[in-house]
């Protein structure tokens, strides 16, 4: 049983076993991409009826991942409390390099901080989606739905590695 599947299996029985950590982080793939993954390591804590998600990353451009990251985690959660049938806790997004490049500065100060947010959206997930092979076999992007979505128009960020 792959390390997921066991993770589900024991939260899904009430089973809160800190040992066990959701990795994304594999040196053997380093070569599919032009970065190492930068969210890398999950571990979910069950308090009371409560899955809590703490996420580890270990690089983010904040202007062009933070969104991005934050929504991934937010969404592991949500996944993974509704198919061990617990409540959302909260999600903790630990990120240990976040940075803003130089050539980012002028569009982070004088047009993204000078916006004003709008009200949190809501992430509505199929009800139906029970299970890790629900996931794997029939679930599809329109299982998912954002309730409530408004945004800026967009910012176009250099992007540099």
């Amino acid at each position: 049983m792959h390390s997921l599947a066991k993770l589900v299996d024991d939260l899904s029985r009430g089973i809160d076993d800190r040992g066990e950590i959701l990795r994304f982080y594999n040196p053997g793939e380093f070569h599919l991409g032009c970065l190492r993954p930068c969210m890398h390591t999950h571990t979910f804590s069950l308090l009371g009826d409560r899955l809590h998600l703490t996420s580890y990353q270990r690089s983010c451009d904040v202007p062009l991942g933070l969104n991005f990251n934050q929504v991934q985690v937010f969404a592991l959660l949500l996944l993974i409390a509704q198919i061990t049938g617990h409540k959302p806790g909260r999600p903790y997004h630990k990120i240990v390099n976040a940075h803003i490049y130089e050539d980012q500065l002028d569009l982070l100060r004088n047009v993204q901080l000078k916006r004003k947010p709008f009200a949190h959206s809501r992430l509505e997930i199929n009800p139906d989606i029970r299970t890790l092979q629900d996931l794997e076999t029939w679930v599809t992007l329109d299982d998912f739905r954002v309730e409530g979505y408004r945004h800026h128009p967009a910012i176009a960020y250099p992007f540099s590695v």
